[in-house]
């Protein structure tokens, strides 16, 4: 039996508005369950900030370093190959099954095995004992991971976004939130983290249930081939993503990498809300059409117009106001944190518009070229952030973004020259964004100028409110010349949000 991309079973006009059609369901469910997820995240992460202070979360910050590389080993691209290839059978699931599990036991076992080694490269003696018990998370990710794999290709993401709040909420709110008032300290975090893992991979395989019979075959390798050059693109990434947490760990201590881990955090959060939903959808969308790289050109150069106009505005009215964001949400215990904010949030929409890069790359079954890019990238990062974290942290925070700015040049250019557009078609759809940042930098500037008395969390009410509404009628003001870069790259865009209106006689 094979699996085919899952395609629409409603007539079309074409196969361009077939796409554009479920794409925009897989995003609409995405962004749905990112808001929720997005409001849960911010209530529970500012609770947990004002409860532990920087310490627990500068501890568990090396574990999930070495987790996240971990995850990735464990995962060996197959996920990833899984969506790209064009069919699948019964029998390529379950060698990717195995395959899956097999690494993901090693993996766990490998960090049990290496937790002194690295409590003594970071000088934290308690650390042997957290990633031992951290270990679990491998096994749970990696039984999940088919199941999510499956569900992204049929870009059927609403049990993807279930198992996400339901999975969070009962970790975070349910598990973390009263350990962390009981005086638990770090461990309130490792638990809740360890039930995140179970219940998600749970949820997903219940609504994507497939056979947990072993197999290995011969015929199924290609996906292995696959998959190796997609892991190899994302440890580097992680490698360019990560090693500066690690710096700061090892030479900074635990306290300085909560303050830089926690503001990096906060920058990232709209991002993820962002770039994590629409990466899931566009690999199965950019597979579906990787041979006509005309329409893949208007497709990835709008995601990058589309991802800059959401997230540039609000990050650079961020970046203004540090003290007002990191003061007002997680209090005086983290002032610390304040200018390292600064240069971390404007590196987040920079390697948002980067990440697009990938699924494009990928979906053209050229994973190798990102990956050799971002190795060399590593190189530069590595050399980089160990020399500019001897002077100081916000040195470092700094240097983060400089780096995240070569990334995206080199690889933007090298995807850009694959799919036979220039940075021309990319900048008429990214002007509206840098036009609406602008606005909402200044507006958040002006406001906080004017309240130098007011407590840091009634600013933030008034700065926040005042940048949004600015922005918002600027958008309105300018919607012709602002939205038409979109609209023109992708008309069934526009006529599917007038069919909309149209329910409502509008």
């Amino acid at each position: 039996m094979t699996y085919p991309f899952a395609l629409d079973q409603e007539p079309m006009q074409g196969h361009e508005e077939s796409i554009t059609r479920s794409t925009g369901r897989a995003l609409g469910w995405n962004y749905l369950g990112s808001f929720v997820r997005l409001i849960l995240n911010f209530g529970i992460n500012i609770l947990l900030a004002r409860l532990l202070g920087p310490r627990p979360f500068g501890e568990l910050a090396v574990a999930l370093l070495l987790f996240g590389l971990g995850n990735l080993l464990a995962g060996i691209g197959v996920s990833s190959a899984l969506v790209q290839k064009a069919d699948i059978s019964s029998r390529d699931i379950r060698f990717c099954f195995t395959g899956q599990m097999i690494v993901g036991c090693a993996v766990s076992l490998l960090l049990v095995l290496s937790a002194p080694v690295w409590a003594a490269f970071f000088h934290q003696p308690e650390l042997t004992l957290l990633l031992r018990i951290l270990a679990p998370l491998f096994l749970f990710q990696s039984f999940g991971t088919i199941a999510t794999a499956l569900l992204n290709r049929a870009q059927n993401t609403r049990p993807i976004q279930i198992a996400s709040i339901v999975s969070y909420t009962v970790a975070f709110a349910g598990i973390a939130a009263p350990m962390a008032l009981l005086g638990c300290g770090v461990w309130s975090l490792v638990a809740a983290y360890l039930a995140q893992a179970f219940v998600n991979a749970l949820i997903v395989y219940a609504y994507a249930r497939h056979s947990l019979v072993p197999l290995l075959h011969r015929d199924s390798v290609s996906l292995f081939r696959f998959g190796f050059s997609v892991l190899g693109a994302n440890i580097c990434n992680w490698g360019i993503s990560n090693l500066d947490n690690a710096v700061v760990g090892r030479v900074s201590g635990p306290v300085a990498l909560g303050l830089y881990s926690r503001a990096f955090n906060l920058a990232a959060i709209p991002a993820e809300s962002v770039i994590g939903n629409l990466l899931q959808v566009l690999l199965p969308s950019f597979s579906r059409i990787q041979a006509d790289t005309k329409r893949l050109a208007r497709i990835y150069v709008t995601a990058v117009g589309v991802v800059a106009m959401v997230l540039l505005p609000p990050l650079c009215a961020m970046a203004t106001v540090p003290g007002v964001i990191i003061l007002g949400l997680y209090g005086t215990k983290w002032v610390g944190a304040v200018w390292l904010f600064q240069p971390l949030v404007l590196a987040i929409p920079v390697n948002a518009m980067m990440a697009l890069s990938g699924p494009t790359l990928a979906s053209r079954a050229k994973p190798h070229m990102e990956m050799r890019l971002q190795f060399v990238v590593l190189l530069i990062a590595i050399a980089a952030y160990s020399i500019s974290v001897r002077y100081s942290v916000l040195w470092l925070s700094w240097t983060v973004l400089a780096v995240y700015i070569v990334r995206f040049v080199a690889l933007t250019e090298v995807t850009l020259r694959e799919i036979g557009a220039r940075w021309g078609d990319l900048a008429r759809t990214v002007w509206p964004a840098l036009v609406l940042a602008a606005v909402a930098a200044s507006s958040a500037g002006l406001i906080n100028l004017m309240l130098p008395l007011t407590a840091m969390w009634v600013r933030l009410v008034i700065v926040a409110t005042g940048a949004a509404l600015s922005t918002a009628i600027c958008l309105f003001a300018g919607r012709r010349p602002l939205l038409r870069p979109i609209f023109r790259n992708l008309p069934q865009i526009e006529n599917l949000m007038h069919a909309k209106l149209a329910q409502f006689h509008l």
